[in-house]
């Protein structure tokens, strides 16, 4: 709805009466916001203003800063909160997870269908129509819109993930988030999608932990229920006694290493067990130099990103309820330490030698991945892996299954054994190599000029690849780092990474260009700050030329066609043969 028509048509401040019928509104609509939340959003003595907008909706903002609610009909029965107030408090309302491919089109102002959701293996929760949620993908905390369910969850129970599920409301990149400063959280929000997070900085010079992207994901249908996604091996049995009261002092210790232990069993449905994991992971990532650190800041940077993926993980379904009763519960066992400072709570220390954080088992990485790391601790080691997949046109998804989802992707071995199969239920099969060509394999898979017909034999090897060329293919590049995966999708065969030099000021100067990098899930800026650091020369990046162009090209002072591969190769694991280099005008 803020896609246009949001110039804003009169601001002014609120009085201090109305701020505390605007705060009891909100405490009425999130009733498990805390006071410090509220301070977070809202600190004492700081100007509310109320902006009054053209397609009749009303924003709130504090200090003349970013919007952090809005009322969309402007009639004052619904206080939604912006992705500025999300990206503060994730946990204000609960999150539907859908892939990073769906979040271009959310962007763009659709609303999410139900058949674009990642379904965790709890479900989708209990909801009714008109019920809040954000909106987020797997590996990345923070949300990008915002929206009302279309539907309840006993419609969904009945019906299954068929039509819209969330009417859209509001999303990053959309004018009302330009009313603000324009920020993001991440670089992982772009403005044509929405990435998984990498490493990266946060404001304050802590790191942001890294999150693992669901493998696989780039293959997966977008209406999948996401049931066959590895569980993380730290969230296996939590015991249901972790609460520290009920364990007697004299066996606490006993009982702490042994739920430290328990925690790489078997997969935990239990709401209290999931968050505990994540509160164990999430110290496991926070470095002593972060600290103090704000305990908001720490469950959003650091405790989300410890969840399984495509977990929705909801602090309100637990027992604690809120984020500071669970850390009063592991500050009393020793684990922690909190401190208010300056009426905000904070994160202080970590018993790192405590029992409960010697025994949690971390993140497991990759064989890939863990080789690399115990080569360096930096991103050096990565290694590439490129993996091609196909998506089925209407006309040829008989030889699949009968419900064959039309966005599925497959791999070459499964398109062989559903050929195989389609020719078991047909009566086609004539041994391991022929196949009796009936009216739906001569209609699609030959020219009218061929002469096979229906009942004809035809070697299945030929038949086979007639077959994967009539499929859309895709290619799915994966990077394992020390710190993740990440995956990139695209359609068609991976695009090379463009490596050339040009000779200027009659061969006195050299400049090299460097293009097409996003096709390894890198971004251009981050690399060309890289580049410029280790090679101590100037760097450009600008938008690549052309309409149907979306990558940018590096462009770095000096002849680099040797240095640029090799460096490639040892920080990312590119290989050569995905490299073209070449000096122009050869």
């Amino acid at each position: 709805m803020f896609r246009k028509n949001v110039s804003i048509l009169t601001t002014r401040p609120i009085s201090g009466k109305d701020v505390k019928e605007l705060k009891r509104k909100i405490k009425i609509t999130f009733p498990d916001l805390s006071e410090e939340d509220m301070d977070q959003l809202f600190p004492a003595k700081v100007d509310v203003q109320m902006l009054k907008l053209k397609n009749k909706a009303t924003a709130y903002t504090c200090g003349n800063t970013n919007p952090l609610f809005f009322d969309p009909e402007g009639r004052g029965d619904l206080l939604v909160p912006t992705v500025y107030a999300l990206w503060k408090l994730p946990h204000i309302i609960e999150s539907l997870y859908t892939y990073s491919e769906v979040s271009s089109k959310v962007l763009g102002g659709a609303d999410l269908f139900l058949q674009g959701l990642i379904v965790p293996d709890g479900g989708l929760g209990d909801f009714s129509a008109g019920d809040l949620r954000a909106v987020s993908i797997p590996g990345n905390p923070f949300p990008f819109a915002v929206g009302t369910m279309e539907v309840g969850s006993e419609e969904v129970a009945k019906t299954g993930l068929k039509g819209k599920g969330l009417k859209l409301l509001h999303t990053f990149g959309d004018q009302l988030w330009g009313l603000g400063d324009k920020s993001s959280p991440d670089p992982s929000f772009t403005a044509a999608r929405i990435f998984p997070m990498k490493d990266t900085q946060d404001s304050s010079g802590g790191a942001v932990g890294a999150v693992d992207v669901a493998d696989g994901m780039g293959a997966m249908s977008l209406s999948a229920q996401d049931e066959d996604r590895p569980k993380h091996p730290s969230y296996d049995a939590l015991p249901s006694d972790l609460e520290g009261d009920k364990t007697p002092d004299a066996d606490a210790a006993a009982a702490d290493a042994h739920h430290g232990d328990a925690l790489a069993a078997a997969p935990v449905e239990d709401p209290d067990q999931m968050i505990e994991a994540c509160l164990l992971g999430g110290l496991q990532s926070v470095a002593d130099e972060d600290l103090p650190m704000l305990t908001s800041d720490f469950y959003s940077k650091h405790m989300l990103p410890a969840k399984p993926d495509g977990a929705n993980v909801d602090i309100k379904k637990t027992s604690y309820k809120k984020l500071s009763k669970l850390l009063s519960t592991f500050e009393k066992k020793g684990l922690l330490t909190t401190k208010v400072v300056h009426k905000q709570d904070k994160l202080t220390a970590v018993n790192r030698g405590h029992e409960l954080y010697t025994a949690f088992a971390p993140r497991e990485r990759s064989a890939g991945a863990a080789a690399a790391g115990s080569a360096s601790a930096s991103i050096s080691g990565s290694i590439i892996t490129v993996t091609y997949s196909y998506r089925v046109p209407t006309s040829l998804r008989p030889i699949f299954e009968a419900d064959a989802d039309k966005d599925a992707l497959y791999s070459e071995e499964v398109v062989c054994s559903a050929l195989r199969a389609y020719a078991e239920r047909e009566g086609l099969s004539l041994g391991d190599w022929a196949l009796k060509l009936d009216k739906l394999l001569v209609g699609h898979l030959f020219n009218k000029k061929e002469p096979q017909q229906e009942g004809d034999s035809h070697p299945f090897d030929d038949i086979m690849r007639r077959l994967l060329s009539k499929l859309a293919m895709f290619h799915t590049i994966s990077r394992s780092t020390p710190e993740g995966v990440v995956e990139v999708v695209k359609k068609g065969a991976v695009k090379n990474i463009s490596i050339s030099m040009e000779d200027r000021m009659g061969g006195r100067k050299h400049v090299t260009h460097l293009a097409h990098v996003e096709s390894f899930g890198l971004s251009a800026d981050e690399l060309g700050a890289a580049l410029q650091r280790k090679f101590k020369t100037s760097c450009s990046v600008t938008k690549l030329p052309g309409k149907t162009e979306t990558g940018k090209e590096i462009t770095l002072q000096g002849n680099l066609l040797q240095e640029l591969p090799k460096y490639l190769k040892d920080e990312y694991g590119i290989e050569a043969h995905f490299v073209d280099v070449k000096k122009k005008g050869t």
